[in-house]
């Protein structure tokens, strides 16, 4: 399997009456665009607008972040999502850098407890939020959806996570037909004996509505885990549906830019030999569940014939379970282990950084905290709504959304844990 992708860089967005890419500038139609999001009649209003690296703009009830594709032939970017599924992973991609479509939804509250209820999230492009998340330094067209009153959460879910795949797809096609600025080929071809081989087990959240993962638009709820190919991961096979732990979500553009595989590819042949992807879901309710889970992700590595496994995860608490008892397995077979992870340490970071450890699993890269709290400064722009809604468990606490907006921690914090380390955050070695 390979896949050509091929990168066309956007230095500029602006709205336009038509849409159109031309050296370097990405023109859009906006009423093209807000029509094409209000063809689902789920949304009873549509806007777009654009948010530039460096403004003064905060962005709030952000949902998801895809970005901008064209598939040559006749499979759609994103397969299974809002069209036909189709082998994704293969023949020719072309995709936009420097650009990405944000959604952008107030979601009622019709319930105010249980772990798949609906959080808010901010987003702010300058400020002590800034280097948090990489969609500040990126030229974001923000589709904001309003809601129809009166239908049920099933639906809102699913508008809401197709109407960023169609945006995408929409931008997206003026890719075809053009020639791209720098083309990437994605293949495990090429393996030289001698070297480890060296699998990527990759944990996604996925518990019920509005936390989920969806994997050719597939609900990842029951799925046990699968091996995949890397390059349909790159390709969009996995798309986000997380709305409950913004902070720690894993957005659909982290999937399809995932740094981790970037990185195996560059040294696929010559420092190590990249197998393959062991792809599974976290949070097993029952321990007999995350056992389960463990052995067969281990047994996937070990029929991958792995020499050793580096692992990511979403989610928090409960979910980190299986990815260290997965690791925890492939140690026992004599296959080394490496884990990234966010640590929690608390408000100090003195505490305890990780909820759950295995004494095997003893190489763990820290991508920093989610725990301590931080203050987000006025804004001259607001994007998306009026407010900033915490505490949904206590009914809802309503902030003003361009004022200075002090959060005891950073769960409202858009992509603020990330597991892959797309932050320009570090630290200092004492």
């Amino acid at each position: 399997m390979r896949l050509e992708m091929g990168t066309f860089r956007v230095e500029q967005v602006k709205f336009s009456s038509q849409t159109c890419l031309h050296n370097g500038i990405l023109e859009i139609n906006r009423e093209a665009l807000i029509d094409c999001l209000q063809e689902d009649k789920t949304f009873s209003e549509a806007d777009v607008d654009i948010v530039f690296p460096g403004e003064k703009a905060r962005i709030v009830h952000v949902i998801d972040a895809v970005e901008p594709r064209f598939k040559a032939g006749n499979v759609a970017p994103y397969a299974g999502t809002a069209s036909p599924v189709g082998q994704l992973g293969e023949g020719t991609t072309y995709r936009m850098e420097g650009v990405a479509v944000l959604t952008s939804c107030e979601f009622p509250l019709t319930r105010h407890g249980g772990l798949n209820i609906v959080r808010d999230s901010v987003l702010d492009m300058v400020g002590p939020g800034g280097p948090i998340t990489p969609f500040s330094s990126m030229m974001n067209v923000v589709c904001i959806l309003k809601l129809q009153p009166g239908l049920d959460e099933v639906q809102y879910e699913q508008s809401v996570r197709l109407a960023g795949i169609r945006a995408a797809r929409y931008l997206g096609e003026v890719l075809r037909g053009g020639v791209p600025d720098s083309i990437t080929s994605y293949t495990l071809e090429g393996a030289k004996e001698g070297l480890p081989k060296v699998a990527y087990l990759y944990q996604v959240h996925s518990v019920g509505l509005n936390l989920s993962s969806f994997f050719y638009n597939m609900r990842f709820d029951q799925l046990l885990p699968v091996i995949v190919h890397p390059n349909e991961i790159l390709d969009g096979a996995v798309v986000d549906g997380n709305w409950s732990h913004p902070n720690v979500k894993t957005p659909t553009w982290f999937h399809t830019n995932n740094p981790l595989i970037r990185e195996l590819y560059q040294r696929h042949g010559k420092s190590l030999n990249f197998v393959g992807v062991v792809l599974f879901r976290g949070r097993f309710e029952e321990m007999e569940g995350k056992k389960r889970c463990a052995n067969l992700v281990a047994a996937s590595a070990q029929l991958l014939n792995a020499d050793g496994v580096v692992a990511t995860w979403e989610g928090d608490g409960n979910a980190f379970i299986e990815t260290m008892l997965s690791l925890k397995r492939c140690e026992e077979k004599g296959i080394k282990t490496a884990l990234m992870t966010f640590e929690h340490g608390g408000a100090e970071g003195v505490d305890d950084p990780l909820f759950y450890s295995e004494p095997e699993v003893n190489a763990i890269v820290s991508l920093g905290s989610w725990d301590p709290p931080i203050t987000l400064p006025a804004m001259e722009r607001v994007v998306g709504g009026e407010y900033l809604r915490i505490r949904p468990e206590q009914g809802g606490i309503y902030l003003p959304a361009r004022d200075e907006i002090a959060l005891v921690d950073r769960l409202e914090y858009f992509t603020a844990a990330n597991e892959f380390g797309f932050s320009r955050l570090s630290c200092d070695e004492y």
